[in-house]
């Protein structure tokens, strides 16, 4: 029986001794049971005693505090923390019990040192064992907090918990907990005896259960790891004041009630069989009974949250200050942690810290399985040695920051290239919606524009292009010196043949060829009408048969130009429009930058999707509001270039030949006559005079 006396202490330091000393209670009762250690049991008894003792001076400290009946309605909380946990250690040392009552332990208790989740060890420092020397806190350190020593027996006597700065020595046997990799990792550096107990693949204990045995031992596995969790749940319960985790333990703690009906009627069966041993049912019994009452007593933790009662400050700084931390954290993108698997026995050995518990956005809390992924946005309550906890939290800081600087850098990379980008996008965009509204505007436009032009400038162009030909046929082909050859080739002939009868006729020469001369002379400059109407006809002829191709390529001519002026047009027109729509889009995407994309590529899809949705609606717009009037325009005005154009080509290549042959005619034939016949008449009136 305990003895208490009223010793002044802060409710605050009670129940951080009665957290540290509850937090290594149940794994020392499993370790004396599973290793079935007498020595161990009963100092689970003495640590019982203590949490007892300092229940009553909390007990006694806050109703020397309690001053009226708000202070006892907030104080609350604090007095069921602290009965619900004198609960707990009155359970485990029951758990203890089932060696120091004479009970046998029963084969499948053994068994379950093979299969229970979180793993225990106990070992023997070796002489050359390389942690002979260090620290209990070196040898955690060491592993990030992974394991943790919870007792070391030397010369007989156990140290419970273990200072952190003592020294392991050879010969100290020591009991550790941890994760599996740490577990297995401290049995090969202890360097002597070991005995661990390592959880199996969870393929395992998923296999269907047919005997009594395996029947009993899926359940005690099931009351162990759920009993476990279920304390620190109703711990993180109370420290957020959340209802979620009190409600999750709650029913955590009915599924362990019904996993103990069962197991208690299997034990039943089985005790009819005569070859059982009924001292180690009975001792089932009790390992069931006191692993369901520790549950039961986390459950009262967890009810003060449910009837409302608000969270007392004090509970957060015994959290903040006891030995194993609990906290909560909403995993981030940057977390170190995301698309992590949950290993067995939820340990992140990289980190030291455990995951008791998970909420998914839209969902509840819940209990992780082996190889759940965590994803970003999940909220998760951890638990882990108070060094494990605050390393944990810094690097997960760190992370984040350098995360957000990334992201920073990206974003500020993003808006440095936003206006070239977006500028570069719209453009691209709204010029390919423009090239089909374009094509639209100009139908019907330039069939029209063409057969107007036609009507008012081929008459012209081919007069024009007639006209050309025939002075360019009076510069080349009737030259006044051309036409004195002629002349004076003719008259010469003629005076040859006259001066051979007359030769007196000489004196007359000179009058003779300005007779031939001017003969020649008049007979080309009548002629030129009749060149000129030779040529207009062949100009006129010429382009009546070519007039189908001089209107198709008119026709092609000006669809291209008039489409790209109403391209143009509309770009001017809506462009602003996809600029503004992509820019606004390109800066809502910078907000949400990943820092492993490229800023152009992700400015480049955001602004071309906006630019999209925009442009279609702001080209059509604009092809309403200017693409008729300027297809119409720029039809009207090309369609008369080209005509005129094509008509004076094809007129003028007919005319310069019909000029040309018309002008060779006058020259070889009405010039050569004319010249002919006023030389000889020339001749007859100067041969008349000479008689005289």
């Amino acid at each position: 029986m305990v003895k208490v006396t009223y010793e002044p202490i802060s409710a605050k330091d009670a129940l951080k001794q009665i957290r540290n000393i509850c937090s290594i209670l149940v794994d020392l009762a499993y370790s004396a049971v599973l290793f079935e250690d007498r020595s161990l049991a009963r100092e689970v008894d003495e640590l019982r005693d203590l949490v007892i003792k300092l229940n009553y001076l909390l007990t006694m400290s806050l109703q020397v505090a309690v001053r009226d009946g708000k202070d006892a309605q907030a104080t609350l909380p604090l007095v069921v923390l602290g009965e619900a946990s004198k609960n707990i250690a009155n359970y485990t040392a029951d758990l203890a019990h089932v060696l120091l009552k004479g009970f046998n332990v029963h084969h499948a208790l053994k068994e379950l040192s093979q299969k229970v989740a979180r793993d225990l060890m106990r070992g023997e420092i070796a002489e050359d064992s390389v942690l002979k020397g260090y620290t209990v806190h070196d040898v955690a350190a060491k592993m990030n907090f992974s394991v943790v020593i919870f007792a070391i027996r030397r010369e007989g006597r156990w140290n419970i918990p273990p200072d952190a700065e003592v020294e392991l020595a050879a010969g100290d046997v020591v009991l550790a907990r941890g994760s599996t990799q740490s577990i297995s990792l401290l049995k090969l550096l202890v360097g002597g005896s070991a005995e661990e107990i390592a959880p199996p693949e969870e393929e395992e204990f998923m296999e269907q259960r047919e005997t009594f045995e395996d029947t009993i031992l899926d359940n005690l596995i099931a009351i162990k790891d759920t009993s476990e969790v279920v304390i620190e749940l109703a711990y993180g319960a109370v420290l957020y004041n959340n209802s979620e985790l009190a409600q999750l333990v709650s029913s955590m703690e009915k599924r362990i009630d019904a996993i103990r009906n069962k197991s208690e009627i299997a034990i039943l069966r089985a005790a009819k069989d005569t070859t059982e041993d009924l001292s180690a049912l009975q001792g089932l019994f009790r390992v069931i009974e006191s692993m369901e009452d520790i549950s039961d007593s986390a459950n009262t933790i967890a009810q003060t949250v449910l009837a409302g009662l608000p969270a007392h400050p004090i509970i957060e700084l015994v959290i903040e200050e006891s030995t194993e931390n609990i906290f909560q954290k909403t995993v981030e993108e940057a977390s170190l942690i995301v698309g992590k698997t949950v290993p067995a026995g939820n340990y992140l050995d990289e980190f030291g810290i455990r995951i008791i518990g998970i909420k998914r956005a839209g969902g509840n809390f819940f209990k992780p399985r082996r190889r759940t992924k965590i994803r970003a946005g999940d909220v998760i309550i951890f638990t882990g040695r108070q060094e494990a906890c605050q390393a944990f939290q810094k690097r997960e800081k760190e992370a984040v920051e350098e995360k957000e600087a990334e992201i920073e850098a990206t974003k500020k990379a993003a808006e440095e290239a936003l206006d070239e980008v977006v500028e570069k996008v719209a453009d691209e965009i709204v010029s390919e919606a423009s090239k089909e509204v374009a094509k639209k505007a100009v139908e019907g436009v330039v069939d029209q524009a063409v057969e107007k032009a036609k009507d008012k400038v081929t008459k012209k162009a081919t007069e024009e292009a007639a006209t050309e030909a025939v002075k360019k046929v009076e510069e080349e082909e009737l030259t006044e010196d051309l036409i004195e050859q002629v002349a004076a080739a003719i008259a010469k002939e003629i005076l040859e043949e006259v001066k051979r009868e007359k030769p007196e006729i000489e004196e007359e020469e000179e009058n003779i060829k300005e007779a031939a001369q001017q003969a020649a002379k008049k007979t080309a400059k009548d002629a030129i009408e009749k060149v000129q109407e030779v040529t207009r006809k062949a100009a006129e002829t010429a382009v009546e048969e070519k007039s189908n191709f001089i209107l198709q390529k008119a026709k092609k001519e000006v669809a291209k130009k008039a489409e790209k002026e109403v391209e143009s047009a509309v770009i001017d027109a809506a462009k602003p429009e996809a600029q503004k729509a992509g820019k606004r889009a390109a800066t809502e995407a910078i907000k949400e930058t990943a820092p492993t994309d490229e800023p152009e590529t992700l400015l480049k899809e955001a602004a071309t999707e906006a630019a999209k949705e925009v442009a279609g609606t702001g080209v059509e717009k604009a092809a309403e509001r200017t693409g008729k009037k300027v297809a119409t325009k720029t039809a009207e005005s090309t369609a008369i270039e080209i005509v005129e154009k094509e008509t004076k080509k094809i007129a003028g290549e007919a005319a310069e030949e019909a000029a040309k042959k018309a002008a060779k005619e006058v020259l070889n034939k009405d010039v050569k006559e004319e010249a002919e016949k006023a030389t000889k008449k020339a001749v007859k009136e100067a041969a008349k005079k000479l008689e005289k």
